[in-house]
């Protein structure tokens, strides 16, 4: 069976990651138990995973030309991504972001740069891969690009989801080309809402999108025609990383949608991803491969669920 492309729009980095004893701002010294360098990132984790439930995956997106860019192609590429259209620049350096993670609950604290200026600088990106069968990712990075991006699939009938953590004009800009707007509890309280059901209808009312809002290890809610429902997390060991368990949802749940699956199993498909990220350290430290979706998931819904989109 042919399952849908799934192109993916948006940041790739080079996390440096850290699992710590515990956060103290008064510490002058912090000891790390163990470290480990590799490619994340919103979009680039996404299509990884993607690309580990069996599906065609292309990555759009800008790095730099330097010694960062290149572990991230070889990664991508290692994990089955098309990266033809990933593009190489000098005046793009590649994003490194410091994530400490604490050893205790696998929280973590990000340390990045400010990419606003950088991304304004990015050259446009080939959208020749966006078609009429596309599921497309945007993660509201290169909101110049993205915007082209949801526009096209639009008009071509291709299925976007958009991965949101905060309202920013540029994701607002966005949401009007949106099918299925995912966006975690932080979304919810930057727009100062009083719970994520409020949210949930607002999206829909105002776009015309099926949203989600993911709630860690509560699963998260989504809109079943105005009725909300929930999707449950899943039971994983020991919590060891919760860096990318976001990302490998949406890589998750386009996989899903790109093979025909029902949109609630797509969503628990995507949660049963998330918590297995978990336990290992790294944003794309144990991203769930097709024989293991095949071997070890078990969607116990009740199957009445509209096809995805």
């Amino acid at each position: 069976m042919a399952f849908r492309p799934v192109v993916g729009l948006g940041l790739c980095v080079v996390d440096h990651s850290y699992r710590i004893e515990g956060f103290d701002a008064d510490a002058v010294r912090t000891r790390f138990i163990e470290r480990r360098v590799s490619a994340g990132g919103m979009i680039g984790t996404a299509v990884c995973q993607a690309a580990a439930l069996g599906c065609r995956t292309h990555v759009l997106s800008v790095v730099g030309d330097d010694a960062e860019g290149t572990i991230i192609c070889k990664a991508l590429r290692a994990a089955g991504v098309e990266t033809r259209r990933l593009l190489r620049s000098a005046r793009v350096p590649t994003t490194v972001a410091v994530v400490l993670v604490d050893r205790r609950s696998g929280e973590r604290h990000f340390i990045v740069p400010d990419r606003r200026g950088i991304e304004a600088e990015a050259p446009a990106l080939d959208l020749s891969v966006i078609g009429p069968m596309t599921v497309l990712l945007v993660d509201g990075h290169f909101p110049k690009q993205a915007l082209a991006a949801v526009r096209r699939a639009r008009e071509l009938g291709a299925t976007v989801i958009g991965d949101f953590h905060r309202p920013r004009p540029g994701v607002r800009r966005l949401l009007p080309y949106v099918d299925h707007a995912i966006v975690p509890m932080e979304f919810v309280h930057a727009r100062g809402d009083a719970d994520a059901r409020e949210t949930l209808h607002d999206l829909a009312a105002r776009h015309g999108c099926r949203p989600v809002v993911t709630q860690g290890r509560r699963g998260g809610l989504f809109l079943d025609g105005r009725r909300v429902r929930r999707f449950r997390a899943h039971a994983v060991g020991r919590v060891v990383d919760t860096t990318g368990a976001g990302d490998a949802f949406h890589g998750a749940f386009a996989a899903g949608l790109a093979q025909g699956l029902a949109y609630d199993a797509a969503l628990d498909l995507g949660a049963f991803a998330a918590a297995r990220n978990c336990t290992a350290l790294g944003g794309a430290g144990r991203l769930t491969t097709s024989a293991e979706m095949r071997r070890e998931w078990r969607y116990s819904g009740s199957g009445r669920g509209s096809r995805g989109r």
